[in-house]
């Protein structure tokens, strides 16, 4: 596993991204590779994801999301949330991280944050990868970004297409990605 992974490295471009058309390869390499369904592994590494970002969340704000915030004890190694089992509950986390980016780009980051959190709910609800397409995120919908994009998004300060995020802080959580999380999502 760690071998597939350090093949990918090389593919994070020059801006620091891993993007979405090969993580969804990576994951269906693992998949193959291991030779089961490999979704709670998916769900783990988005939860890690999120968790890693939270901080991004609490630099801007002091309450927790309604739904899917991250618990108190959780880590990036030991990732958990507390998810909602209702749609309807997940809409009113949606608006309400919707009526957090109303309040500027200065905010944008933390609500990436949130953002991660909620579409690990999103996933979880959904029963399976919301983004089956081959599209990177400039071309999909941003309700379809997977979790550990919008955690690259909060961690970095911005999108990979957005100048005022950091490419080599974004580089650096894709190696964190493929060098840690990844393996250790997969080996459960």
């Amino acid at each position: 596993m760690e071998e597939v992974c350090h093949e990918y490295l090389g593919s994070i471009s020059a801006n620091g991204e891993l993007e979405h058309p090969l993580r969804r390869q990576l994951h269906a390499e693992l998949q193959r590779a291991l030779g089961q369904d490999q979704w709670r592994s998916y769900v783990t590494l988005s939860t890690a994801c999120a968790v890693k970002a939270w901080p991004v969340w609490g630099s801007r704000f002091t309450e927790d999301l309604p739904f899917a915030s991250p618990c108190p004890d959780a880590t990036p190694e030991n990732p958990a949330l507390s998810l909602t089992e209702h749609r309807s509950e997940l809409n009113v986390l949606n608006t309400f991280l919707d009526n957090k980016m109303r309040l500027g780009r200065e905010y944008f980051p933390a609500v990436a944050a949130g953002l991660a959190c909620w579409a690990v709910n999103r996933d979880v609800l959904a029963g399976g990868f919301l983004a089956e397409s081959e599209l990177g995120e400039m071309d999909m919908d941003s309700e379809d970004w997977d979790p550990s994009f919008f955690a690259s998004v909060a961690i970095a300060g911005g999108a990979v297409w957005e100048e005022f995020g950091n490419s080599e802080v974004r580089r650096q959580f894709w190696h964190w990605y493929l060098e840690d999380a990844v393996p250790r999502a997969y080996s459960i």
